[in-house]
């Protein structure tokens, strides 16, 4: 399926149940207890992509104002979840050097890429802005990845939960359902098509995150060069 269609799909079939005051609010995007943490591999989007996509993001606040919002440090493109957040992981559990030394080999095959961020798509619990690689490079980028932790014993998560292969931005989550929803995606429906601008990928984040990658909680292990 085109990437565009893909995004459609969610768009279409999220809108609907908006509309209808079905919502899946996060139940553990406030808890205190939250002890989820993981290994991403991402790409973050340029300052000033990310500016624009939160000054977008307030034409929602006046039918939404007690969701959750990503901070312009939060936002990114995950390229892959090499461990998948899960409750009581740490990053010492883990030898964080042979992982790097699978994602240098797969950077080593990759070359800079363009992704263009236009236009918003969702799920029943999340608002995302899509991105659009050129030429699949981000796929293929994956693929080698992938192809090197499937030849090595190291543990990981990658695909468990499903394949990746967008290139969005979640951007917004549910606490809680909506008291005027129709009003809600009225707005939503009005910024649908905003462009934010194309970035060349030249750098890569290897993390060690939260669910949500909240900048108190993630830590930089290694920053990749293209």
């Amino acid at each position: 399926m085109k990437l565009n269609d893909r995004y459609n799909r969610l768009w279409f079939r999220s809108v609907d149940k908006f509309e209808s005051d079905e919502f899946e609010p996060d139940i553990k995007i406030d808890d205190p207890n939250d002890d989820r943490y993981g290994l991403t591999l991402l790409i973050r989007p340029s300052l000033k992509i990310r500016k624009k996509i939160n000054d977008v993001l307030q034409k929602l606040r006046p039918y939404a104002p007690d969701q959750y919002y990503y901070p312009v440090s939060d936002m990114h493109i995950t390229v892959l979840s090499i461990i998948s957040c899960q409750p009581g992981f740490e990053l010492d559990q883990i030898n964080t050097e042979e992982y790097l030394s699978i994602i240098r080999s797969a950077v080593g095959k990759c070359a800079p890429f363009k992704i263009e961020v236009k236009g918003i798509s969702a799920s029943p619990s999340a608002i995302m802005i899509c991105g659009y690689p050129e030429a699949n490079a981000l796929n293929m980028f994956r693929e080698h990845i992938r192809h090197g932790f499937k030849n090595s014993s190291l543990y990981h998560t990658i695909d468990k939960r499903y394949a990746l292969e967008t290139a969005h931005i979640t951007v917004f989550r549910f606490r809680e359902t909506l008291s005027k929803p129709q009003l809600f995606t009225g707005a939503l429906k009005e910024i649908k098509e905003t462009s934010f601008g194309t970035d060349t990928v030249q750098e890569l984040e290897l993390v060690g995150n939260d669910w949500y990658q909240r900048k108190r909680n993630v830590k930089l292990i290694k920053t990749f060069w293209i």
